[in-house]
């Protein structure tokens, strides 16, 4: 039996959150032996965590965020209890810490980019070291922190798993001294469970207007990944196009409040509906005409996956991976990356039922889909038989 440990900051409500937590379900059901260690418990993805894995929270809670958005010495002065927590919440996860330095693991893998690794390299004792690579560094980490980061701890890192050929390119470039250590593993999909749970759920969008289309966009709420302003104009110009349509957005995040500002401005209550945060987000995607993905940037976006299993034309901005998911105007719609190729490419989709009913499909290009070969895959490299990551 493989004895893995894989650690994750915060269980929030994401795209590479949810992809770690089928990968992790995939693995228990092929009988790893599996923990998952969190920086910080209460996220509000962990009630989905499989009840075979064991689950570790270093910190209770996460504390520190009301003091450090509180302003002036008075705002400091009533968050210090906040403070106070912080400071307790990091000692108690020091304490947590110190029992893995007497166990023993196959694998220890730190599942984000953006989370240091230091707990692996270390706090826990592994026969190898695995570090997930998520997102194009090229869009993500546009001051270069992150890769500097990364090649101060790539000498103590056995492998890189990067979810697409770009993402992987893009950690070459980043990260040369590293190159041969990264090799690609797909995000495991889960399709069966996807339809599953899309067939469980009632429609949750309000009754449609005579002819009204609806565009879905299923994200987490943050302008620099997601460009949710742009959305916004984007939503703005169709309406004054004179289509009749309402985008329904799904997802929180921090951004939130800059959004329902930009709507507000762009005068689209009536137009741009937020849901926010869905449990099961699959009977919207069933019900939606056209999925609409305009991020700035990702590493394989697990919305088009998603969308495309469940059979929703998508369209879609020219990010790292894209074209490793889907084909231009056969099962999805691939534009630009900026704001008039957006609006070009959803009033062709908008403006054209034919094309949206053929891009109703749900194909997917084979490796996307076979998640046993993708755990086989894992499983090669642990055992040193894939020569792709020497």
């Amino acid at each position: 039996m493989t004895r893995a440990l894989f650690h994750y900051s915060l269980l929030h409500v994401g795209g590479a959150e949810k992809s770690s937590l089928r990968l992790l379900q995939a693995l228990v059901e092929r009988g790893w032996d599996i923990t998952l260690v969190l920086t910080t418990g209460g996220g509000a993805l962990e009630h989905e965590v499989d009840p075979r894995i064991r689950l570790v929270r270093l910190r209770p809670g996460a504390y520190g965020l009301r003091f450090m958005a509180a302003k002036g010495p008075l705002g400091r002065l009533f968050a210090i209890p906040d403070l106070a927590a912080y400071c307790l919440a990091r000692v108690i996860g020091c304490i947590r810490m110190l029992p893995f330095l007497f166990q023993r693991y196959d694998m220890a893998a730190t599942l984000l980019q953006g989370t240091s690794s230091w707990f692996c390299r270390r706090m826990v004792r592994a026969k190898v070291r695995v570090h997930w690579i998520r997102s194009d560094l090229q869009g993500a980490d546009k001051k270069g922190h992150l890769a500097a980061r990364l090649r101060r701890s790539a000498f103590e890192i056995d492998h890189f798993v990067c979810v697409s050929e770009v993402t992987r390119a893009s950690f070459a470039a980043a990260v040369p001294e590293a190159a041969h250590k990264a090799c690609v593993i797909y995000n495991v999909l889960n399709a069966n469970d996807m339809l599953v749970r899309a067939r469980e759920g009632t429609d949750p969008f309000p009754p449609r207007a005579d002819g009204e289309l609806r565009i879905l966009t299923v994200c987490r709420l943050f302008e620099s990944a997601k460009g949710l302003r742009r959305m916004a104009r984007v939503c703005a110009r169709l309406r004054d196009h004179g289509f009749n349509f309402r985008w329904f957005v799904v997802g929180d995040g921090p951004d939130q409040s800059l959004l329902e500002r930009e709507i507000d401005d762009l005068g689209l209550r009536n137009s741009m509906i937020l849901m926010g945060r869905m449990a099961n987000p699959f009977p919207a995607y069933m019900n939606a005409d056209i999925v609409a993905m305009l991020s700035q940037y990702e590493g394989l976006c697990g919305v088009v996956n998603e969308a495309k299993v469940v059979g929703r034309p998508v369209v879609a901005t020219r990010v790292s991976g894209i074209e490793e998911q889907l084909v231009d105007h056969r099962t999805g719609l691939i534009v630009a990356n900026d704001e008039d190729a957006i609006v070009e490419g959803m009033r062709l989709i908008l403006s054209d039922r034919s094309l949206r009913e053929a891009l109703a499909n749900s194909h997917l290009p084979p490796a996307l889909c076979d998640d046993a070969a993708k755990v086989q895959r894992l499983e090669e490299m642990l055992a040193g038989k894939d020569d792709t990551c020497e």
